[in-house]
């Protein structure tokens, strides 16, 4: 039981910390990506 709370708990703060730190850096890329597949086509 212990183990799983920590493992959970650890799992949360990992993702949180994630999500925090790539939030700026996948908007970018999700603009050089659109920008990339949709380039061709214009």
């Amino acid at each position: 039981m212990v183990e799983y709370l920590l493992t959970t708990v650890t799992l949360v703060t990992v993702f949180a910390g994630m999500y925090g730190f790539l939030q700026g850096q996948l908007r970018r890329l999700f603009i050089i990506a659109g920008t990339k597949i949709l380039t061709p086509y214009y």
